[in-house]
């Protein structure tokens, strides 16, 4: 004999799971709060350097972005050049180019000798991979 059917839920308890499975999505935020990392890694092609890249969430505006992350195997050599690196970011961040994608934000984090980046997510032909609007919370 089947099992019972659950009763089929209702609104209110509806948004309340899909609230609590994307809160479940999140690995990680950035230290101000603005982004949220989530499980699905993204594929941005070959950048150099870029050891992960997952999507994110920015809940100021809204979007999508890419959360890229850069590994560096020597934790005394990262803190060595953290001073370059750090000066690196700052001008990435100001270059504004049509040709070149924006790098919104940036932080480094000395203990994991990990740097942290946030860009736009690229849109592709497929509509499902354009990046999304949502509410904001």
């Amino acid at each position: 004999m089947a099992a019972p059917e659950p009763a089929p839920r209702r609104g209110r308890e509806r948004e309340r799971e899909d609230e609590s499975e994307d809160e479940s999505d999140i690995l990680e935020e950035s230290p101000c709060g603005r982004w949220q990392k989530r499980r699905e890694q993204v594929n941005q092609g070959n950048m150099p350097g870029v050891q992960s890249t997952f999507l994110a969430m920015d809940t100021e505006e809204g979007v999508e972005v890419v959360w890229n992350e850069l590994h560096f195997s020597d934790r005394k050599a990262f803190s060595a050049h953290e001073e370059k690196i750090q000066t690196m970011f700052e001008q990435l961040v100001l270059v504004d180019h049509p040709n070149i994608v924006k790098l919104h934000k940036y932080w480094l984090d000395a203990s994991e000798a990990r740097a942290r980046s946030m860009c736009p997510r690229a849109a592709s032909s497929s509509s499902s991979k354009r990046p999304r609007r949502t509410t904001r919370p």
